[in-house]
């Protein structure tokens, strides 16, 4: 075979044996092809074809021809070969993608699903991971023999596709015709009356004694000699007649077997007579007469009586699936393998739904792989009954496709169906009840049966640790099903504590640098930061960053969703900056290996805008979310869970643009599609009920409002329970509604519920605390009562200060509220204590050139005012105008205003003549800005003559 050596089990000869090309980048050849040849050959009897460079690019004018053969590619799967330049990546693969050939990617690193699953990477095609760890998984060496066994044709099932083909012709060619040879077999197959004819050739074998015989019983088992000519056929090798010259041709002659010539090159045919005997007159196969010739040997045989046979088709159809004894065809393959399977062929319909499912010949389709599966279902029910091995194994496989499809109701009720059976059949405690009974817990979480999940996940848990132990990996993987529940619930101090269990087990069995241990150390952090505890959150994820850089580097695929992780905790931390920083470079990264269709690319656009949003950039924030949304829709449809999300996230965003009308009508149409999508119950459109009220609210129906927020309520308490985080949300916001209506005394009782709760749930130290107090403050103050409201916004401050620092922008605003406070209750000593404080916090961390640093160094100004300490408020006012002159220019409003105050404490001074005069400069700015009849001219104007009165008195 040009340009391929081959390796085959005991160094066997290749001769009938499926084909497998092994291909990868060139780094990985010496780490990954013993092991990965060991491994088939201890599944599987086939030849192992490769190059001897992996690195040269191949050439060969046979190299397609012999491509096309091969019945599976092999190749193992690194981050090398993902993203680098490589010809297994961007030829071989590309040319088995391109041809339908089955390909099976071998996972040899972790972490690198995001550019695997790519559009122009792998895709949906799923791999095995030697590396699986995971004991309730079914083993990488059962899964390599029953997805070999699946894809190649063991020598049992290769004897009865020969048998089912009518009659053999033998196809004569010189080796470096082999591009001819493909040729001619799908000009002969092109014709329906030969179908069924099998076409001897040689197999990619390289000559030698058994060769020689092979070749000399296949012409003795054929009907016809069909001799392709070309030029090539004329010459000497050595000095000596060419194979097909000194023994094929002679053998055939002997045999007094039909001789076919297909001309597929002009050729001398002179030379030809004289070398090959009586050779009958060379016609061109595209031409009638090679046709006729064909049919006149064949007419004998009853080629057309096997059509209505489902069995001869599927086996058929096999044949040009894997190239067994004709060439390769697998879309006519695909379409007689079809009609068996619609004819009822249970064999046909198994490896019909296989192929769609793993993308085997055929493209993924689960709706397919679903159709297929579930007719094998009810064939095996009908046959043995509900709780045989074959019907509870496509029942398992037709739940995993539902879910893959979305339909996750589906999914669940097969689940709910295989488990009860499981449990007659093997009893609740076998291994594989067990394994159900997690997939069970996992379809729950699907729906948003968090309760329902977690009595589940405890309950396989508590098994396992009982046959398996605690410290077994399986049983520690499952602690992390559980730990992740419980933060679903809102119980994130149990989350915490079984992370920090799984964590410590994960470091003690593995190491603290394995995989899976990172993967661990992760759902730590986030639990931290879910619980409230940012800055442990962040000091875990800064660690796992750490590592994954120093093991992998910081531009693997891993490290950069670790460094995504981290850049939220800098987003809960109010550290906006520096979030949008890591997601950038994330982005840029990113961009060299995703397209900005892909979910992962999707997903952290989201992020960015969101971002950009809380650094004030809305329009920015507005515009990446809309792009975003429509490559989502187009990606993944209008209805699927993300795109929604996407929609829910665009509405908010329009409603902080002020836009409540595009607002209201998005959310409406979020809440419509989860409903339709998620069902009325699941957590997804409960948020977005809660929102939808919150924009009634903002558009001022507050009784549409409130009666969303009491549904929103009803339905939480009943699918979380009524002390759940997002249930306690809700009943603050129904507190919000009644004091924004005036009905102060109902709002109280409802907010110190609320606080009384979420401290008895999450402790009196979580954030979550914070929005109960703040609403008992904001009503306290509506009601006057600051006294009240300065006690509330000192614990919120507090609180704030001690879980997200004093420099988070929501601290600032704290302090910035608690400055009103005081200075409405005249305790004008401690306003001057909590602005200086304020100017300086501000100036850290925004700028003294922020808009809100000079809000505050104006306030600061009016705190001394209030203490009559006019010198000091006249040095902060002067320093506020020339700051505002200098950001915003001289006819900017908030600049006008700062020279207001300017005249108004000269004034205070006595100093009337330069009040006067900047009185004058303000009312003709007045005049410039607003013209005449504005009120502030007017304003400005009286002022003046007051001045000036002073002046003159």
């Amino acid at each position: 075979m040009a340009n391929f050596l081959y390796k085959t089990r005991g160094n066997s000869s290749p001769e009938r044996k499926p084909r497998v090309y092994f291909t990868c980048h060139y780094d990985d050849f010496p780490k990954y092809f013993d092991k990965i040849c060991d491994d088939i050959f201890k599944a599987f009897d086939c030849a192992i074809f490769y190059t001897e460079n992996m690195e040269e690019q191949l050439e060969d004018m046979y190299l397609e021809s012999d491509l096309g053969q091969m019945n599976l590619f092999v190749i193992p799967v690194t981050f090398n070969l993902l993203a680098q330049k490589n010809r297994a990546m961007d030829f071989d693969f590309a040319y088995a993608k391109n041809n339908n050939i089955p390909v099976l990617p071998i996972m040899m690193e972790q972490g690198l699903d995001d550019i695997y699953s790519r559009s122009d990477r792998f895709g949906e095609l799923q791999y095995l991971d030697p590396f699986n760890i995971d004991a309730t998984a079914i083993p990488y060496e059962e899964k390599l023999d029953k997805y070999l066994n699946s894809v190649l044709v063991s020598n049992e099932l290769a004897n009865r596709i020969r048998k089912a083909f009518d009659a053999y012709i033998f196809l004569s060619y010189r080796k470096k015709d082999r591009h001819y040879a493909n040729e001619l077999m799908k000009i002969i197959h092109s014709h329906s009356e030969f179908r069924d004819i099998a076409i001897w050739y040689d197999e990619f074998l390289t000559p030698g004694e058994s060769f020689r015989e092979s070749i000399k019983k296949m012409i003795s088992d054929s009907k016809l000699f069909t001799l392709l000519v070309t030029p090539n056929l004329l010459e000497y090798v050595d000095g000596k007649p060419n194979f097909v010259m000194a023994h094929e041709y002679p053998d055939a002659k002997a045999t007094g077997m039909d001789i076919v010539p297909a001309e597929m090159e002009d050729t001398n045919k002179n030379e030809l007579q004289a070398k090959y005997k009586d050779i009958p007159d060379c016609v061109r196969p595209e031409d009638e007469l090679f046709k006729d010739r064909l049919l006149d040997t064949l007419s004998k045989i009853a080629i057309s009586a096997n059509n209505d046979d489902p069995e001869h088709n599927f086996l058929i159809g096999l044949a040009y699936i894997d190239g067994i004894d004709v060439e390769s065809n697998r879309e006519r393959g695909v379409e007689l393998i079809t009609s068996a399977a619609e004819n009822n062929l249970i064999e046909a319909m198994e490896k019909l739904a296989y192929m769609y499912n793993n993308g085997i010949v055929v493209k993924i389709d689960y709706k397919k792989a679903a159709y297929w599966t579930e007719k094998i279902v009810n064939h095996y029910k009908e046959k043995y009954g509900d709780e045989h091995d074959d019907t509870m194994f496509f029942l398992n496989n037709l739940a995993c496709y539902y879910e893959n499809l979305g339909e996750y109701k589906k999914s669940l009720e097969l689940s709910e169906r295989l488990y009860k059976l499981h449990c007659k059949q093997f009893g609740n405690e076998h291994k594989k009840t067990i394994t159900t009974l997690n997939n069970l817990a996992s379809s729950y979480n699907c729906i948003g049966e968090y309760k329902k999940a977690l009595e589940l996940y405890e309950q396989a848990y508590n098994l396992r640790c009982k046959f398996f132990g605690k410290e077994h990996i399986d049983t520690i993987l499952l602690l992390n099903n559980v730990a992740c529940t419980y933060n679903s619930l809102g119980n994130f101090k149990k989350a915490v504590e079984l992370c920090e269990k799984a964590y410590a087990l994960h470091c003690k069995v593995l190491g603290n640098e394995h995989y899976n241990t990172l993967v661990t150390l992760e759902n730590l952090a986030y639990a931290y930061g879910k619980a409230g505890e940012y800055k442990k959150a962040l000091e875990l994820s800064v660690q796992s960053y750490d590592i994954s850089c120093r093991i992998f580097g910081n531009e693997h695929l891993y490290t950069l969703s670790v460094m995504s992780n981290l850049a939220d905790i800098y987003n809960y931390l109010g550290k906006y900056n520096k979030a949008l920083e890591l997601y950038e470079y994330i982005y840029k990264v990113r961009c060299t290996y995703f397209e900005n269709s892909h979910p992962k690319m999707l997903s952290l656009i989201g992020c960015i805008a969101y971002t950009y949003g809380k650094l004030g950039n809305r329009k920015k924030e507005l515009e990446l979310l809309e792009d975003s949304y429509l490559l989502q829709c187009k990606a993944l449809g209008k209805e699927h869970p993300e795109t929604i999300t996407f929609l829910h996230n665009l509405a908010s965003t329009y409603g902080s643009l002020g836009n409540h009308e595009q607002e209201l009508k998005l959310y409406k149409e979020a809440y419509e599609l989860n409903c339709k999508v998620l069902g009325n119950e699941h957590p997804n459109t409960l948020t977005t009920l809660g929102n939808l009220a919150i924009c009634y609210s903002n558009n001022g129906e507050m009784q549409k409002a409130l009666e969303l927020q009491e549904k929103a309520y009803a339905l939480k308490c009943k699918v979380f329970g009524y002390e759940h985080p997002n249930t306690l949300a809700t009943l603050c916001n129904i507190a919000t509604l009644h004091s924004e209506i005036g009905n102060f005394e109902k709002a109280i009782e409802l907010y110190e519920k609320t606080y009384a709760l979420e401290c008895k749930i999450l402790g009196n130290d979580h954030i979550n605390t914070v929005s109960p107090l703040l609403g008992l403050a904001l009503t306290y103050t509506e009601l006057n009562d600051y006294e009240q409201a300065a006690e509330l916004y000192e614990k919120i401050y507090t609180l704030r200060c001690k879980i997200l620092g004093e420099e988070h922008i929501e601290t600032i605003a704290t302090l910035s509220t608690l400055c009103t406070t005081y200075r409405m209750l005249e305790d004008h000593v401690k306003e001057l204590e909590l602005c200086k404080k304020l100017c300086e916090v501000r100036c850290k961390v925004l700028g003294n050139e922020d808009h809100s640093t000079l809000i505050a160094l104006n306030n600061l100004a009016n705190a001394y005012v209030s203490l009559s300490n006019y010198n000091k408020a006249k040095e902060l006012y002067q320093k506020t105008y020339e700051l505002r002159s200098k950001f915003f220019g001289n006819e900017h409003s908030s600049t006008l205003i700062a020279l207001n105050n300017l005249a108004w404490i000269e004034d205070k001074l006595g100093n009337c003549q330069t009040a006067f005069k900047l009185q004058d400069r303000l009312y003709a700015l007045c005049l410039k800005v607003f013209g005449a009849e504005h009120k502030e001219t007017i304003k400005a104007k009286g002022r003046l003559a007051e001045y000036k009165a002073k002046l003159n008195s």
